[in-house]
């Protein structure tokens, strides 16, 4: 402590006023009180390795004069069992997660509420790191100490049995003093709600000083390890006083201007032990060496042998609960900040969103950053470089955030900013990524979508608002914007959303309820003029006789998967008809069936196209299996061997759509399909420029080439159709020969028009 002041003078100045400890029930005349011969220690964990892990840490073991005796108990029921019909148990060691996820609270609670036990020490365990009881359980529950598995070394171990041996013992000698024994047992629960360190101590005082009655005067000290250059005692902060201490609250102990009380303090955490005089006691709480506290109280009077119980027990408390104010810090510090990149998290910025939309002003802005093709990076270089990766932008990032606006990161590769934006502001961040990170031996360039949302044009809530402005990030990420162009969210955005969520709804409930319906379009033969096939093609009908177009709903219905659903309807739809028509004696219709990406992917495509062939009684040859061109370029070995086993069943392959992609003509040719069909915009253009047919000619020729027929889609006028004949077209369907049609009226054309249908 001070120089001046000798350690050997102080020990001396207060030896007069130090005596040994007493506990209540041992009488003046040396007799004493019948106790154990042994401290009782029941262990609870249902590994046996850690029975055999804390026997042998605690061997030969002796805390306060006493040997150990260890008791096992591998579940909470033989726990409870063992505490019903063995007495004199100290301290239970509580496995957290046995049989259940609270297995040990539960048993934790059932010390405390069935079996009554009061002096009972527990001290939770887990081999969970990132599980940590919430305060409320800590208190409720009477919960004593609470420590992971990995940091209870032999030292640790040994030291907190001390810890809740001690206090059981204190426990057990104060009981007699039943008031005051209440009274720390209410105080500790009350002061277990308080979060921050300082609040913690101003409570801990106070509730000391009401406990006996004593003058308001007296102060908490704690140790402050961190404080660089630093010599006692103002290596140690006064974090809570009352009386005419108050005005050096958040000073150095040194600037304490009574040397006596000051050489006290320094005599009592030099012995770590309290110390005593008829005017004043010095309590050192028991914490680990870098968390050491001590407490100085104004008595004005001597203390009795079971007030210094009560201010010894209560003490042991108030060093647990200093334990759980730090340790409610580090739950605080991982449920609010971003382990990676330290800096706020999601829940911190929507809390953040919250406390602004109470009066949003016009300059507050939510920007998000996503960085784009992050999950390519980590593909190719590993997540450590990808978390790097994402620290360098964190601190790129940080500086250029304005002062009263928060920079959080959101989600793996999300980045949120919040505050009073201006237009100026924007420029750096979007500058920002200009130039590469350098991350290990890399040079990655990143490149971002960004959007941005007012606050007044937001929902009025923090959750509402970052769902508003990812939807605007959504529509950046589609609209594929320059690197540096930001798009703005308009409520409009949101009621779009909300249209797209409706209709996803109502087609879910249409296909589950069977409104949908198949309109079929006639396939003509341009030599003969026969009927060679239909395609089905889905159709959602309304109340009010309109229709929702197709390019609405399939789209919506890829996006969700209801496609699948969607897709098994339209087979057993199409099947039925085609049984229908061969009662009709058209038999020998083909029926082409659109296939999207996520049907033709599906696992189970050909199972259901070959049961509902079986069920209807249907040849094979009748059905053929449209997918587009980029369908057919997506996977190409994948696709190849689909296509493969949809032939060996006896089915036929279409290329719909074709001319629009890229595909290879090496690919082309191992694909074996059936059918090309020319798309709808390029039979459209025919005539109407120089050379009007050059596409359609080159896709019939190589279609030809590769012996596979040519179907045009779209044909509307009969030029069209002559100039397709003559350029040895092999099909066509359109509106010059037939629109889309329900079964009923189809039927009837085909059977009253005398038209041929192909054999």
């Amino acid at each position: 402590m001070d120089a001046r002041v000798d350690p050997m003078d102080a020990n001396a100045q207060f030896s007069a006023y130090e005596s040994p400890l007493t506990f209540a029930g041992e009488e003046a005349d040396g007799s004493e009180e019948v106790v154990p011969e042994r401290w009782r220690i029941l262990v609870v964990d249902d590994e046996p390795d850690v029975h055999l892990a804390t026997s042998f840490a605690l061997k030969d073991e002796v805390i306060l004069d006493r040997p150990l005796e260890l008791l096992h108990a591998y579940s909470g029921d033989d726990a409870l069992q063992m505490l019903s019909r063995e007495p004199d148990i100290a301290v239970v060691l509580l496995d957290v997660v046995m049989n259940g996820a609270e297995d040990g609270l539960a048993v934790a609670r059932a010390i405390r509420q069935q079996l009554n036990l009061k002096e009972l020490r527990i001290v939770l365990r887990t081999g969970h790191p990132g599980y940590a009881p919430e305060y409320s359980v800590i208190r409720d529950y009477g919960i004593n100490d609470y420590k992971t598995k990995s940091e209870l070394t032999q030292i640790r171990l040994q030291t907190t049995l001390t810890t809740a041996i001690r206090s059981y013992q204190q426990l057990k000698a104060v009981n007699a003093s039943r008031r005051g024994l209440e009274m720390i047992i209410e105080a500790s629960a009350s002061l277990f709600e308080r979060r921050t360190q300082e609040s913690f101590a101003a409570g801990a005082l106070a509730h000391l000083i009401a406990l006996l009655g004593l003058p308001q005067h007296g102060l908490i000290c704690i140790h402050q390890p961190s404080t660089p250059g630093a010599r006692p005692p103002h290596a140690w902060l006064i974090v809570s006083a009352a009386g005419k201490l108050q005005s050096l609250v958040g000073q150095p102990l040194g600037s304490l201007q009574d040397p006596l009380v000051l050489n006290a303090i320094g005599h009592a955490i030099r012995s770590r032990s309290p110390l005593y005089t008829p005017d004043f006691a010095v309590l050192y709480l028991n914490r680990p060496h870098d968390q050491e506290a001590a407490i100085y109280l104004c008595t004005q009077r001597p203390l009795a042998k079971d007030e210094r119980q009560l201010l010894e027990v209560f003490c042991t408390n108030i060093a647990i609960g200093f334990e759980n104010v730090a340790l409610f810090r580090q739950l605080q510090d991982l449920a609010y900040i971003d382990p990676l990149t330290y800096l706020p998290n999601r829940t911190h910025f929507v809390a953040r969103l919250d406390q602004l939309l109470k009066a949003p002003s016009q300059d507050d802005v939510v920007v998000l950053l996503d960085i784009e093709q992050f999950s390519q990076i980590n593909d190719a270089l590993g997540h450590l470089i990808g978390d790097q990766l994402l620290q360098s932008v964190a601190q790129r990032l940080r500086p250029l955030v304005p002062p009263a606006t928060t920079l959080a990161r959101l989600g793996v590769d999300l980045f949120g900013v919040v505050g009073p934006y201006t237009a100026e502001h924007f420029a750096p961040l979007f500058e920002a990524f200009d130039r590469p990170f350098a991350v290990a031996s890399h040079r990655l360039r990143v490149q971002i979508a960004a959007a941005a949302a007012r606050l007044t044009d937001t929902e009025p809530t923090g959750i509402g608002c970052l769902k508003d402005v990812t939807i605007a990030l959504n529509q950046a990420k589609r609209a594929d914007k320059d690197r540096g162009e930001l798009t703005w969210y308009s409520p409009a955005m949101s009621r779009a959303s909300r249209r797209r969520l409706d209709l996803l709804h109502d087609l879910e409930s249409a296909i589950r309820q069977g409104q949908l319906t198949v309109y079929y379009q006639p396939q003509i033969a341009l030599d003969s003029g026969e009927i060679v096939g239909v395609e089905a093609l889905a159709r959602w009908p309304q109340p009010d006789g309109s229709f929702i177009p197709p390019d609405r709903f399939i789209p919506l219905a890829e996006q969700s998967g209801l496609i699948l659903d969607l897709g098994n309807w339209l087979v057993e739809q199409v099947c039925s008809q085609l049984a229908e028509w061969r009662a009709l004696g058209l038999g020998a219709l083909r029926m082409a069936i659109n296939v999207s990406m996520v049907q033709f992917n599906h696992e189970g495509l050909i199972d259901l196209l070959a049961e509902a062939l079986a069920r209807h009684q249907l040849a094979p040859s009748l059905i053929e299996v449209e997918i587009t061109e980029s369908v057919a370029m997506a996977r190409p070995e994948d696709v190849m061997a689909k296509i493969a086993r949809l032939k060996s069943l006896g089915l036929s392959v279409a290329i719909d759509d074709f001319g629009t992609g890229f595909s290879s003509l090496a690919y082309l040719q191992k694909l074996h399909a059936d059918r090309l069909k020319i798309d709808r915009a390029f039979i459209r253009d025919m005539g109407l420029s120089e050379n009007p047919y050059s596409i359609a000619e080159m896709v019939i020729n190589l279609g030809h080439k590769l012996g596979i027929k040519v179907l045009a889609e779209g044909v509307e006028s009969p030029a069209q159709a002559t100039l397709l004949r003559s350029l040895g077209c092999d099909e066509a369907q359109g509106f010059l020969f037939a629109k889309p049609a329900p079964p009923a009226p189809l039927t009837h054309w085909f059977q009253e028009t005398g038209l041929k249908v192909a054999v």
